[in-house]
């Protein structure tokens, strides 16, 4: 048997998508602050930088849910993209060893979250089995054997999950067929069982 109980939490949280924009921001008003000052050469593209970073950082403060709908972020994060590879790319062919690196590890934070934040919308869930409990991935460590269990609850839309470390896990829940009474009835048998593989000393 095995139960997957949706919970009410966010993937991605909007706080991050939020700090990533502003990061970018930063990193373009710098680099484009710098080129100002010391590259008379390219003054004009260090002015287009500094003039996307002030305006990613207005729209961020401004119109931060727009920003990070799932509409718009997708469109921003490839923008941004597009200008640090550009930055990256100057930098590499004039062996700017500083922004290379800095600009280098912006991509692959780009990168990461233009993927990642792909699946904001996806529903998460607790898995229960046999095995033990797979939490959400916004949960840290995701796996717990029924061994480190010491009782699971589902009343009134809230989980709980109690462990022998005692640590516990709560999430607000949105599975109202559940049977609750043969859900916690199952649930007490597998800690039962996982008290058996537990060392003397856990107990």
């Amino acid at each position: 048997m095995a139960y997957d109980i949706p919970v009410l939490d966010e993937k991605v949280k909007p706080h991050q998508v939020t700090t990533l924009h502003m990061i970018c921001a930063l990193a373009f008003i710098v680099a484009g602050v710098i080129t100002l000052r010391y590259s008379y050469t390219i003054a004009a593209w260090g002015a287009v930088m500094l003039g996307i970073g002030i305006l990613i950082t207005i729209l961020v403060m401004a119109r931060n849910k727009w920003v990070i709908s799932k509409q718009v972020n997708p469109l921003m994060r490839i923008f941004e993209l597009f200008i640090a590879i550009s930055i990256e790319v100057y930098s590499i062919v004039f062996q700017y060893k500083f922004p290379t690196v800095i600009f280098g590890i912006l991509i692959a934070a780009l990168l990461f979250g233009l993927l990642w934040e792909r699946t904001a919308g996806d529903q998460l869930s607790v898995h229960l089995d046999e095995e033990g409990i797979k939490f959400p991935t916004s949960s840290g460590n995701r796996n717990k054997p029924w061994k480190e269990v010491e009782e699971v609850i589902h009343r009134f839309g809230i989980l709980t999950i109690n462990c022998t470390d005692n640590s516990l896990l709560q999430w607000n829940t949105n599975s109202p067929a559940i049977d609750n009474k043969s859900f916690e009835s199952w649930c007490s048998t597998m800690v039962e069982e996982g008290k058996t593989k537990r060392r003397n000393d856990d107990w």
